[in-house]
């Protein structure tokens, strides 16, 4: 799944095949091995080809007649939700409210899964952004089967679909998981206890706020809001004590009480997965459940690693993307952590110690993973769920299957528990924000190289080890080994740019050898998505930024300054400039000097009145014989005035084009006058303005300057040259980091 390209993997197969001919005609007992790793490779591939030939590859207006598969979900500007057409195609789809059609307004149907529609919809290619840091929606779409995304433009109800047999289950479970939403909405009024029920219940996150999001992630505490490992093997638990009970009251000699108590068990949970709509982390659970439940029956001992491995192979044969899953390395690593510390070592130690040991164990053992994934280390974790899991396992779960179950034999549940779950709700909810008040800052580092990844694992393994083994604690110094940074500041006179992608908007992060500037935030959305928090502050903290000596919003418009609020929120920050009096005023003739590197305004000359676009706050760079010129929004207007007036100021090598290439701006006398060598866009894929125009593009041909693009580029990153004889230097993520899910 790392490789650049399914052709890559064609040829590894092949150079593979070979390898293992010669092998096994010289060494015979390595053909189960060879035709493992053969066998094993092709099911990748094969995997991988099948869900690349079903993807669509360009924009297109489309009818099609498809059926809901999943839960929608609704917000008070959309309802998203996933269709399967009638070839089986997987597309998701978004009806956005006060969407216009030629007619009028329409509406937003109530949808439910399992309802057919015939759809007039605009498909997009699966696409995202591209910066090496943050959520990686292309990966995401890509692991999940989805062939396409679109938005609803007109839809009409329709019974002539007849879907497969395993759709079909789907959506009957899918069915049931919508009904018992309803029933939580009606019992639980408040907001916050009824999106934790939701979670818990039937796997719903979508009903959490992005503070609570960022709650879970600040306290750690994501992976007991996600029906995972955890809970089902609680619920397999209660089965098991349930089977003990049943067996104590009605004693037999046919079935012994272990394998009453692991059919119950495993009954329990698969009802309990179903419930969750069969999420990837349950679908595993249940799999190393049903591998442990197999042992049992065959009256065979259930060696821990046997158990741990069985269950990894039956999990990649069953869905090799899976590796694509964060929750799939973190799961599985997890488990041989505590097999690791724990097997083979005799304790005598009560249950409550062990269990006070496991979470410490687990944050020392988690460490390479949460370095690498997460690029921090939360200390104060293991305390949080010292408290959160015990509140979970006693008073919270055991209660909501209890409600569940009632639920299927009468709507009226008994008030008592429907107030016991909703203050136990709280009462976690209470727990989370005492102890984000706490402020306790993570360990925030990045891992660089798979050597530092390499010396973590090793600083983990060695300090996992028993007691016996002396002097374990000196691997507590290859941590920092592992995570020194490499030397990769500007060095005076000179600056780095990075065009973050981050869609139909802009953002350039600079860095000088001491300071750091930004320009330009990115949007944010109705949802309270923002590139702030999903790209900009991972990028930070990946290079170990925690304060931003100044930030220029070139205009209030939302592409640009729409999520500076969440980046106020998340770093400190010196200067704010802007262009809408709310800030610090950007106006021509400011300039400074940071390590011998030059930043000038140079453009809006005052801000009153507020001209939008052409008030766009225009930054020249330069360092060490080296400029690049940042231009926001400008439109044709003041581009005529830079090119008359300020024509020596605004050359520059390198030109961020201005208003994302709209038929508004880059006309030809400005770009001649600036003469740069290269031409930097900011735009989305698939955007619905065609940015960058034909025209546009044709105005840079016709000069012979060269364009580069962050929607098929990703974040791209300018170096200055070392000499002033040398080039420029430019990386593009997309061209660096080729992968099989991206275009």
């Amino acid at each position: 799944m790392w490789l650049p390209n399914l052709t890559v993997g064609g040829i590894w197969f092949l150079a593979g095949a070979v390898v293992c001919a010669i092998t096994i005609r010289l060494w015979s007992r390595f053909t189960p091995y060879g035709l493992g790793y053969l066998s094993g490779l092709l099911l990748v591939l094969v995997s991988a080809n099948s869900q690349q030939k079903q993807q669509i590859t360009r924009m297109e207006h489309r009818s099609i007649q498809a059926v809901i598969t999943d839960l929608p979900v609704v917000s008070p500007h959309k309802t998203s939700f996933i269709l399967e057409t009638a070839d089986h195609q997987k597309i998701l789809v978004s009806h956005y409210r006060g969407f216009q059609t030629r007619a009028a307004t329409t509406p937003i149907p109530d949808y439910k899964p399992g309802e057919q529609y015939h759809f007039e919809v605009l498909l997009k290619p699966p696409h995202g952004t591209a910066n090496g840091v943050g959520f990686d929606r292309e990966r995401w779409l890509f692991r999940h089967g989805i062939d396409a995304v679109g938005s609803i433009q007109q839809a009409r109800q329709s019974e002539n679909l007849r879907p497969a047999f395993r759709t079909s289950l789907t959506i009957k479970i899918n069915q049931w998981r919508h009904h018992v939403s309803g029933q939580l909405n009606r019992l639980f009024p408040d907001s916050r206890s009824n999106a934790l029920l939701h979670a818990l219940s039937i796997g719903d996150k979508s009903r959490f706020e992005p503070q609570d999001h960022r709650l879970f992630q600040t306290t750690g505490t994501a992976h007991i809001i996600a029906i995972s490992g955890l809970h089902i093997g609680m619920v397999a638990a209660i089965g098991g004590g349930l089977g003990w009970l049943l067996f104590a009251v009605f004693p037999q000699q046919r079935i012994p009480r272990p394998l009453i108590q692991v059919m119950i068990g495993l009954s329990l949970a698969i009802a309990y997965a179903a419930l969750a709509g069969f999420a990837v982390s349950t679908q595993r659970a249940l799999i190393m459940l049903s591998v442990y439940a197999c042992f049992k029956w065959i009256r065979r001992s259930a060696y821990a690693w046997d158990v741990w491995s069985v269950s990894l192979l039956l999990v990649l044969i069953s869905d090799p993307l899976s590796v694509l899953d964060n929750g799939f390395w973190l799961s599985f690593w997890a488990v041989a952590v505590l097999i690791f510390a724990f097997q083979g070592r005799p304790t005598s130690s009560p249950n409550w110690l062990n269990f006070i040991k496991v979470q410490w164990l687990l944050l020392i053992g988690m460490m390479p993973l949460s370095f690498l994934q997460f690029g921090n280390l939360k200390l104060f974790t293991p305390l949080v769920n010292l408290i959160a899991i015990p509140l979970m396992t006693v008073l919270l779960i055991p209660f909501l299957l209890v409600m569940l179950f009632w639920l299927h034999l009468s709507p009226d549940v008994p008030m008592i528990l429907v107030n016991h779950l909703d203050s136990v709700s709280r009462l976690f909810w209470r727990l989370l924000d005492w102890f984000d008040t706490m402020a306790v800052t993570p360990i925030s580092w990045s891992v660089y190289g798979i050597w530092s990844l390499v010396l973590l694992t090793l600083a983990a393994i060695i300090l996992l080890m028993p007691k016996a083994i002396p002097q374990r604690f000196w691997a507590l110094l290859l941590i920092p080994i592992a995570l020194w940074p490499p030397t990769d500041r500007p060095a005076v006179g000179h600056f780095r740019a990075d065009i973050l992608d981050v869609g139909q908007g802009t953002s350039v992060l600079i860095r000088t050898r001491n300071h750091h500037i930004l320009y330009d935030v990115g949007a944010r959305f109705p949802s309270g998505y923002n590139f702030a928090d999903a790209t900009i502050v991972p990028l930070l903290k990946h290079h170990r930024i925690h304060y931003l000596d100044r930030v220029i919003l070139s205009h209030k418009d939302n592409d640009h300054a729409g999520a500076y609020p969440a980046l106020n929120k998340a770093i400190k920050i010196g200067q704010t400039f802007s262009t809408d009096g709310r800030h610090m005023p950007c106006v021509a003739g400011q300039a400074w000097t940071w390590d011998q590197v030059r930043f000038e305004i140079i453009s809006p000359y005052n801000l009153q009145p507020y001209l939008n676009n052409n008030s766009s706050c225009v930054l020249k760079v330069n360092g060490s014989g080296f400029s690049f010129l940042l231009t926001g929004d400008i439109e044709q207007a003041v581009e005529y005035r830079l090119s008359q007036h300020h024509r020596q100021q605004i050359q520059s090598d390198v030109l961020l084009i201005p208003h994302h290439g709209s038929n508004t701006s880059s006309t030809s006398e400005f770009v001649s006058a600036v003469n740069p060598q290269l031409a930097i866009n900011s735009s989305g894929a698939y955007n619905q303005f065609k940015h960058p125009t034909e025209q546009v593009k044709a105005n840079y041909e016709n000069l012979k300057i060269p364009i580069i693009d962050t929607q098929t580029s990703g974040r791209i990153t300018l170096i200055t040259p070392k000499n002033k004889t040398d080039s420029f230097k430019t990386f593009q993520f997309r061209h660096q980091n080729p992968r099989i899910w991206r275009r």
